[in-house]
């Protein structure tokens, strides 16, 4: 058939648009299931919104090699801002590659499923999955395809609108954590090692605190905000110093909710011996609303080299 046939399938209520062109090839695109409600579905609006995020922080200029951001994923008007800030250091920088590392909140699994589409679409457009990588990495044991739980996953899409403004022409490898094992976190960085150039950024999503009783986790009932801010920056502590075993004790200690946690303790273990960490901003949704009785911590979180050197995993972080 001539031209170009669209045609929409259903999974778990989102539809996955297969594209079919003169080969016969077709071409998976997942769309937004988030523009409207967790961002501005507008295109301009969008833009627009991003762009004023961005332009209320001032980031100090860093002159060094950016590796790795750890930005949140909530909604834009919770965690927008925190995001801007690590964003904001991607402007005029030069990233052909963005590897995004999330948690999934929408089923369980053991290990990291990589994505079965060929594109993400935002209202800001279509960003190039790197699928053969994608491919590449499922023959390992530890890496799978989940395309149902994939096509649902905000932690992955929420870092993309923010991308496309601030970089220029560039391909995602989207990872989607779930349950890992003592060993897997080494293993993960062993296989990412060779995808991750000298012009390959590393995004990994997560919110921190999930304090309240709709997350059944109640550490303490007073001094709220204070308490919070105590148990969040201990985990950043912990995660500026690399330190991948303090981060898990950290973790099992206090039972901090960090939903991203597997995908951070995935980056230590691939960051390299040179790289510094530095907490740009941090705050909750309780600062936001005034309101501490069910509340989310966001963080954001830059890592950078002197060196032009390929990430790769810190000797003393390497789990035997």
């Amino acid at each position: 058939m001539k031209g170009w046939i669209i045609l929409a399938g259903l999974i778990s209520g989102l539809f996955l648009f297969v594209v079919s062109g003169f080969s016969g090839e077709q071409i998976k695109v997942r769309p937004s299931p988030l523009a409207g409600s967790w961002y501005p579905a507008d295109p301009q609006e969008l833009k627009t919104t991003v762009k004023q995020y961005l332009d209320q922080v001032q980031v100090p200029e860093i002159k060094e090699k950016i590796v790795a951001l750890i930005s949140p994923h909530a909604g834009y008007q919770f965690s927008g801002k925190a995001a801007s800030w690590g964003f904001a250091t991607l402007r005029g920088k030069d990233f052909d590659r963005v590897i995004i590392i999330g948690p999934s909140h929408h089923a369980w699994f053991q290990g990291i499923c990589v994505s079965s589409f060929d594109f993400y679409e935002t209202p800001l457009g279509r960003v190039p999955v790197e699928k053969k990588v994608g491919e590449e990495l499922a023959r390992q044991k530890l890496f799978s395809f989940n395309p149902e739980a994939e096509a649902q996953e905000h932690s992955l899409e929420m870092q993309i609108p923010f991308l496309q403004v601030v970089l220029k022409n560039f391909t995602i490898i989207p990872l989607m954590v779930g349950e890992l094992g003592e060993n897997d976190f080494a293993e993960a960085a062993k296989f990412l090692r060779p995808y991750v150039t000298d012009k390959t950024l590393v995004v990994v999503s997560s919110d921190f605190t999930h304090y309240g009783e709709r997350f059944g986790y109640l550490p303490f009932t007073e001094d709220i905000k204070n308490n919070l801010k105590k148990l969040d920056l201990g985990a950043v502590e912990v995660i500026l110093k690399k330190d991948f075993p303090g981060y898990q004790k950290y973790l099992q200690k206090t039972g901090a909710t960090i939903c991203g946690r597997n995908g951070i303790g995935i980056l230590l273990q691939l960051l390299p011996p040179d790289a510094q960490g530095t907490l740009l901003t941090y705050y909750t949704s309780g600062d936001l609303l005034n309101d501490y009785s069910s509340t989310v911590s966001y963080v954001s979180i830059v890592f950078k080299k002197q060196a032009a050197q390929e990430l790769q995993t810190s000797p003393k972080n390497v789990t035997p």
